[in-house]
C-alpha cells in the first residue's frame, strides 16, 4: 500500500527535522554570526515551525487527493505541472548539497584525506532505489530508524553536555539583532525541509486532526538540534577563526568531552545520525521522481530520477571545492530556496481551500437541484 500510518508520519517528521541541520550548519551560521548564532537558530528554527504548520494545514485539506491533483483541481494542469517541475528542479540541488555536507563530514571526520566523488555512488543509488519505493517502505523504515537516532543523540548529551559551559553564549544579541539576522537567511537552503512532506499528500492513513502532532515531533527534533548546536556556540562563538568547515558537533564530542573517556564512539552516534540524512534525502528523491511522474509520465518520470541521480555524480566530481560550493548556496540559492520552500506550501495551502470551496460549491448546487 502506497500510504504511511500517523506513527510513520510523525518519526518522518522528526527525522526531516534533524538531518539537513546536524552536521556543519552550526559551524557555518556561526561564521556569520559568532555566539548570536544562537540566536539566529532560534529564528530560523520558529521560523520552520510555522511552516510545518502550513505544511499540515495543506495536508488535512489535501484530503485522499496526492499534490499533483490538490494543485491540478485549483489552477489547472500546466500551472500544478510547471510547479512540481520547479520544485523538483529545486530539490536537486538540495541533494547535492546533502551530498557535499556528507563528504564534508567523512572527509574530516571519518577519513584522513578528502572522500573522493566515487565514494557517494552507494548513496545516490540508494537515494534512486528510495524513489522507486513505496510511501509505505521509507514509513516502515522509519519506525526502525527513529529510536535508534533518539538513542544516539541521548547518549550524545551524556558524553558532551556536563563539559559544556552554556555561559558563554550570554549576553544575548550583544552586537545587536542584525548580525543574527544576517546568520539566518543565507543559510535557508538548510532550513525548510518541512516542505518535502507535501509529497505526501493524499498519503497518510488516520490523518485528520491528529496530523498536527506533527508539531510536536518537529519542536522534539529542533530541541535537540538548538541543544547540540549551542554547544559549538558557546565552545568556540569568541573564537570562530579556529574553525574549518568540517569542524562539526563530532569533533566536539572527541576534543571537548574527550576520546579518552569515550574512544571514537561518536563515530557510531553519527552512523546512525547517517540514516537520518538518508531517509530525508531519499524523501527528497521520491518527491522528484513522483512530481515527474504525475507531470509527465510514470515511465519518463523514472528515467528522469535516474538522471538526476548521474546529474548529483557529476555535479559532485565538478565542483569538488567544497568552500566554493558553501559560498554558491549561500550568496546565491538562498533566495530561490526561500522562495521554493516557504511559498509553495502556502500554494499548497491555498489549492487545498479552493478545493474545499469548490467541493462545497457542488454540494450546494447539488442540494438546490434537488429542491
Amino acid at each position: 500500500m502506497d500510504k504511511v500510518n500517523l506513527r510513520q508520519f510523525l518519526c518522518i517528521t522528526f527525522l526531516v527535522a534533524i538531518a539537513m541541520k546536524m552536521f556543519l550548519l552550526p559551524v557555518l551560521m556561526m561564521r556569520a554570526s559568532g555566539r548570536d548564532s544562537f540566536l539566529a537558530m532560534i529564528f530560523a528554527l520558529s521560523a520552520d515551525l510555522l511552516l510545518m504548520l502550513v505544511v499540515i494545514i495543506a495536508l488535512q485539506l489535501s484530503g485522499e487527493k496526492n499534490v499533483f491533483e490538490l494543485l491540478k483541481n485549483a489552477f489547472g494542469s500546466i500551472v500544478s505541472r510547471i510547479l512540481l517541475l520547479l520544485v523538483s528542479a529545486f530539490y536537486t540541488f538540495k541533494l547535492f548539497v546533502v551530498l557535499a555536507d556528507v563528504r564534508m563530514f567523512f572527509s574530516t571526520s571519518v577519513y584522513s584525506s578528502t572522500m573522493s566523488p566515487i565514494h557517494l555512488l552507494p548513496f545516490i543509488a540508494l537515494l534512486v532505489y528510495f524513489a522507486f519505493k513505496p510511501f509505505s517502505a521509507s514509513g516502515r523504515l522509519t519506525e526502525i530508524i527513529t529510536p535508534l537516532v533518539v538513542v544516539s543523540m541521548l547518549l550524545l548529551c551524556f558524553m558532551t553536555l556536563p563539559e559544556v559551559d552554556f555561559t558563554n553564549i550570554l549576553p544575548i544579541a550583544g552586537e545587536g539583532l542584525d548580525k543574527a539576522v544576517n546568520g539566518t537567511y543565507p543559510f535557508a537552503l538548510w532550513f525548510g525541509d518541512f516542505t518535502v512532506l507535501l509529497a505526501l499528500c493524499g498519503k497518510v492513513k488516520g490523518g485528520g486532526g491528529k496530523l498536527y502532532f506533527g508539531l510536536i515531533s518537529a519542536f522534539v527534533g529542533f530541541a535537540f538540534m538548538l541543544l547540540f548546536s549551542t554547544t559549538l556556540f558557546s565552545a568556540y562563538g569568541d573564537m570562530t577563526e579556529v574553525l574549518t568547515y568540517g569542524h562539526n558537533i563530532s569533533n566536539m564530542t572527541q576534543y571537548g568531552a574527550g576520546s579518552y573517556k569515550f574512544g571514537r564512539i561518536d563515530l557510531i552516534i553519527y552512523t546512525l545520525w547517517l540514516s537520518a540524512v538518508v531517509l530525508s534525502a531519499g524523501i527528497m528523491t521520491l518527491f522528484i521522481c513522483r512530481s515527474t511522474e504525475y507531470t509527465l509520465s510514470s515511465k519518463i518520470g523514472k528515467w528522469v530520477t535516474l538522471g538526476v541521480g548521474v546529474l548529483l555524480f557529476i555535479m559532485s566530481i565538478i565542483f569538488s571545492e567544497m568552500n566554493r560550493v558553501t559560498e554558491f548556496m549561500t550568496t546565491v540559492m538562498w533566495l530561490p530556496a526561500v522562495i521554493t520552500q516557504y511559498c509553495f506550501p502556502i500554494i499548497c495551502l491555498i489549492a487545498g481551500i479552493i478545493n474545499k470551496f469548490k467541493e462545497r460549491r457542488k454540494c450546494y448546487d447539488k442540494a438546490e437541484q434537488k429542491a
